[in-house]
């Protein structure tokens, strides 16, 4: 249906009004006993009542303007037969105004629709009895409550439409979410652990010619490390690659021998009073610090202070590399990995303080409360 005149209804509904003409049929039988002047004016008003009608149903805009008018005629229907209890015409101006979008302008049909059926009722019902009155005063209640119901009724399934639309941009936010859980993961566990393979295959390169059976045994950590990635890659896919800060120091050992580079290690981690969620995420952030020293520092040196008080959990790596390059502001990174603890850090409201100075060397700082709110989302990974 064209939308030339407002927002046009669903195509289901196109039909659907017609049905209710059906109780148009008292009027139009009632206007077959009056003068012929009388009947075709009358006929000729409850034709425009029908168009009106239909006009306000089909489409939104001016849905209150012709509502309005079907009230008018309601009026000159029941003054023309004298009779109040056509008033009741008025239940299609009612289902109108139900489908109001605007509360003001409901209210102000309302108040329309109170005022006419009161001047209906006080120019008709001079001659009406009692006994007809008995009749005709539950219909005009339930008049005015009706659309009262109705507009719940509408509120309601719009009510529904707005939760259902909610849960499918909460679906996709979740798939996003989790899509971007992928990426840090595949960023800061195989990362880590293909730098890992690198380094020790280069320097199995260099052995095998001077110190063959070091160059196996380098080999064999290489197949052992490709088997613990395989694992990672598991545990990655099924979310249950929990880590710990001891785990993770193991490992970090290990991977920094391998570069060459010194380690000095303070803290005692085994001691840590951190919950599983506040270990997961620090074991990562030191990953991913690790991954940083050994593949962009320089540095020969690297230290890791664990400290913990009464209030937060403090992880510190440093090392003695070349720095940021120059011209690049103190503490600002574009990179993935900083991008992804910062995020991590969000879950447990932990801070991230980067510094890196040109020749000598860069400060990871990574500070997270002992009291972690929302501790449900100790599943993160």
């Amino acid at each position: 249906m064209s939308n030339s005149w407002g927002s046009p209804i669903p195509k289901r509904f196109n039909y659907f009004p017609l049905i209710w003409l059906v109780y148009l049929i008292y009027p139009a039988v009632s206007l077959a006993d009056e003068p012929l002047r009388d009947m075709l004016i009358g006929y000729a008003v409850l034709a425009l009542f029908i168009a009106s009608y239909l006009r306000s149903f089909w489409y939104e805009r001016g849905r209150l303007v012709f509502a309005t008018v079907n009230m008018i005629l309601t009026g000159y229907f029941c003054i023309l037969f004298s009779n109040p209890g056509f008033l009741t015409m008025n239940f299609f101006s009612t289902a109108m105004l139900s489908m109001l979008v605007s509360t003001r302008q409901f209210w102000s049909g309302m108040g329309f629709l109170i005022c006419t059926s009161a001047i209906a009722l006080w120019i008709s019902g001079s001659h009406t009895g009692a006994a007809e009155w008995v009749n005709i005063l539950p219909p005009l209640i339930v008049l005015f409550v009706f659309p009262f119901f109705l507009r719940m009724f509408q509120n309601t399934r719009n009510l529904k439409s707005e939760l259902n639309v909610a849960h499918e941009e909460i679906a996709r936010l979740s798939k996003n979410e989790e899509r971007q859980r992928i990426a840090r993961d595949l960023h800061d566990t195989l990362g880590h652990t293909l730098s890992l393979i690198t380094l020790k295959s280069e320097l199995a390169e260099k052995l095998v010619l001077k110190k063959p059976e070091q160059a196996i045994q380098e080999v064999k950590d290489i197949q052992a490390t490709s088997r613990a990635a395989l694992k990672q890659v598991r545990e990655l896919v099924s979310g249950m690659n929990a880590l710990s800060i001891q785990g993770e120091l193991n490992n970090t050992k290990a991977i920094l021998e391998a570069a060459g580079i010194r380690i000095s290690v303070s803290g005692e981690p085994q001691k840590l009073g951190a919950p599983p969620l506040v270990q997961n995420i620090l074991g990562l952030c030191l990953r991913e610090a690790i991954n940083n020293v050994v593949k962009h520092s320089g540095a020969d040196t690297c230290s890791i202070l664990l400290g913990e008080d009464t209030h937060k959990i403090t992880l510190t790596v440093t090392d003695n590399g070349t720095g940021a390059e120059l011209g690049r502001p103190e503490g600002v990174s574009s990179g993935r990995g900083l991008l992804g603890m910062k995020e991590r850090l969000e879950l447990i409201q932990g801070t991230l303080i980067y510094s890196s100075i040109p020749g000598k060397g860069t400060t990871l700082s990574v500070k997270v409360p002992k009291v972690v709110k929302n501790q449900q989302l100790g599943g993160v990974s």
